[in-house]
């Protein structure tokens, strides 16, 4: 890895003004998921508080590849749709090959959760229970903003420690 010397005073700085902008980051990171978490919960609650729920028949829409590390994984793309007073709404979600069987069968269907008073919100019924869930939101998002935390703390002690480094002493002539 590439380290870049240089005085102490400089480093002195460089780590006040690191850890300054390591924390920031982190709290408009931590910030972020939370917002995003609990709008995601509160979409959930919205709809189901007035949720109608149909059966929607599912298709395969696309799979994707991905290769990582000589490994190869398939990320399948479904589609639903369904009607609301003769107008259709789509719907698409994603899930691992793992996790797709249930979903490529003949006359699979899945169960969808719509907004009495808004039709065009909507999203699978088992996804609205789950976010629905405070505590599991919760549980998910104080595990999500720990990593963002250690990972935070690595990023800090990678500048500070490894990229700008404190300048060797000179050595002193020997007489």
């Amino acid at each position: 890895m590439i380290s870049i010397p240089v005085s102490d005073r400089s480093h002195a700085r460089i780590r006040r003004f690191s850890l300054w902008l390591c924390t920031l980051g982190y709290a408009a990171l931590a910030l972020g998921f939370a917002w995003t978490a609990l709008s995601g919960h509160r979409n959930a609650d919205a709809i189901l508080k007035d949720a109608v729920t149909v059966q929607a028949p599912v298709q395969l829409d696309r799979i994707d590849e991905h290769r990582r590390k000589g490994r190869v994984s398939h990320e399948y793309q479904f589609q639903y749709r369904f009607n609301v007073d003769g107008v259709a709404h789509t719907g698409t979600f994603a899930t691992s090959e793992d996790s797709a069987a249930p979903y490529l069968e003949e006359g699979a269907l899945v169960h969808v959760a719509y907004s009495r008073a808004q039709p065009a919100r909507f999203d699978r019924l088992e996804r609205l229970q789950s976010q629905q869930r405070l505590g599991a939101v919760l549980g998910r998002l104080s595990v999500g903003i720990l990593l963002l935390g250690v990972l935070t703390f690595v990023v800090y002690l990678l500048l500070t420690r490894r990229l700008f480094v404190p300048r060797a002493p000179a050595a002193v002539p020997a007489a």
